[in-house]
């Protein structure tokens, strides 16, 4: 009977899971009881502690595709977002318009990619094109998704009449060149991060997109899912009071020869934290402060940034391609802090009052991705066919001018660690191994002790060390002749 009483008891204290259909979910008020706040025991918010708490208080995002055969949402098909593209550049009215992918080329982020595509409303996303350098992987690829044509070719993809835009998922080196090559083609384009390897590149990329009134995306696609666009909303709302520390881990063991392939671990996992304390403080941070580690192939394997912004605002990043770490990000307020897991592909957001969940559409219907949680890629292509339909040539979400921000952010870092480019690309002189060369040309060995003092003093001085031939006629000097007696008595 206790048991029973104990049970209702603590039923009646708890919040049921609630759904919500906006984009936007919001925490009801709750009265405050004698075992908590929202009437279950809470954990303080430590910047250090990264314990999920539980039990707690759930809340439930329903994501906007569930109808797969209707419009996304109920303003989608409206007739002055619903626009095409015409021969002469202009935008008209068009209901129902399909925007029309390429893939450039197939890989298995691409396979990802097409998978997601596959939980939005195929009256509004279809992939018509793929390329691969060997046709049984574009020909594998195209019939798992229903592609209508395969090229082994990049630039008879970047021909292609049928493609309104490209997605572009190669080696990161390889980014500059295909944007360019889709651009000078009139294609649209969605590119993986990062968008370029240097500042320079970038800034290339861009006003080629500008002069051509093309659409061109860094694929930051963290910026478009629902759960960054609630830390926004909560942020605008004052809900976490003055911001003050951004702490974000990211550590996977990568090979050093897979890790050299993508530029290394900053270009690769830094740039995740990089843009979430861009996307939390909205400002250019005014210093930069860097340490990591570089291999031998001038490839840095792991680094600590800490970025400062106005009023002492700090952005702290871990990142590692040689340990796991806890891949978690924190956003403190003076009032309240966020955390979540897997930050650059959430799902669930943990605040003091409440858990909330945003499950990935149709999670139940399509295949498992390769990578985790890449379903979330659908919402960045809502995105960008809402851009192109609007006539954008960028997305609010990650603009033209944060892709260059990125950009000078990484080449400092690089800089400062001296990667790649940077490297030093003199050979550094290992003094002590000069020295103990040096060594070898006394003529007295009683005078080794003191040698080093000597050496270092001539060449401080100028003068120049005596040959291999001369030090062997010394040598014989000093064997034939008598050594003069030094005196024991002090003078």
């Amino acid at each position: 009977m206790l048991k029973l009483i104990t049970l209702i008891k603590s039923r009646s204290k708890k919040l049921g899971v609630r759904c919500y259909r906006n984009r936007l979910p919001t925490i009801l008020p709750q009265k405050t009881n004698s075992v908590g706040r929202f009437g279950v025991g809470l954990v303080a918010c430590d910047i250090k502690d990264y314990t999920l708490w539980r039990p707690r208080p759930r809340q439930l995002h329903i994501n906007r595709f569930s109808d797969r055969n209707g419009p996304a949402s109920p303003d989608a098909g409206s007739k002055e977002e619903d626009t095409k593209r015409d021969g002469g550049g202009d935008w008209t009215p068009n209901n129902g318009a399909v925007l029309r992918w390429g893939i450039a080329p197939v890989s298995l982020m691409a396979d990802d990619f097409a998978m997601a595509l596959s939980v939005l409303p195929p009256n509004q996303h279809r992939i018509v094109s793929c390329v691969a350098p060997y046709q049984s992987h574009a020909l594998a690829f195209a019939e798992r998704h229903n592609v209508e044509n395969v090229y082994t070719s990049f630039e008879d993809l970047a021909k292609c009449p049928n493609v309104d835009v490209v997605y572009i998922s190669p080696l990161n080196p390889q980014h500059s060149e295909l944007c360019h090559l889709m651009l000078n083609h009139d294609k649209h384009v969605l590119c993986e991060k990062p968008l370029c390897m240097t500042e320079e590149q970038v800034k290339q990329v861009l006003e080629k997109a500008r002069a051509r009134s093309l659409f061109l995306m860094e694929g930051m696609w963290p910026r478009c899912v629902p759960a960054y666009h609630y830390i926004r909303h909560q942020i605008l709302r004052n809900r976490l009071g003055e911001l003050q520390h951004v702490h974000c881990t990211l550590g996977l063991p990568i090979s050093p020869s897979r890790l050299a392939l993508y530029g290394g671990v900053t270009t690769d996992f830094g740039v995740y934290g990089l843009q979430l304390a861009l996307w939390i403080f909205r400002e250019v941070p005014s210093s930069i402060q860097v340490s990591g580690r570089v291999n031998a192939d001038n490839v840095d394997v792991a680094a600590d940034i800490e970025l400062t912004f106005s009023r002492n605002q700090i952005a702290t990043i871990e990142v590692s391609s040689e340990k796991r770490l806890d891949n978690l990000a924190i956003i403190q307020g003076k009032d309240g802090c966020i955390k979540m897991s897997n930050y650059w592909c959430p799902t669930r957001l943990v605040t003091e009052e409440a858990d909330f969940d945003f499950p990935l559409p149709g999670l139940d219907q399509a295949q498992p991705t390769h990578y985790h949680n890449r379903l979330g890629m659908c919402y960045e292509a809502e995105e960008v066919r809402n851009c192109i339909l609007k006539g954008k040539n960028e997305s609010d979400v990650f603009s033209h001018n944060e892709s260059l921000l990125l950009a000078n952010l990484i080449d400092s870092i690089h800089a400062e660690l001296g990667v790649g480019s940077y490297a030093v690309s003199q050979k550094v002189p290992d003094l002590q191994a000069e020295i103990e060369l040096a060594r070898d040309i006394v003529v007295d060995p009683e005078e080794l002790a003191s040698e080093t003092c000597r050496v270092v003093q001539k060449i401080d001085v100028g003068e120049s060390l005596k040959s291999p031939e001369t030090h062997k006629e010394l040598t014989m000097e000093a064997t034939t002749q008598p050594r003069p007696k030094v005196s024991q008595t002090p003078p």
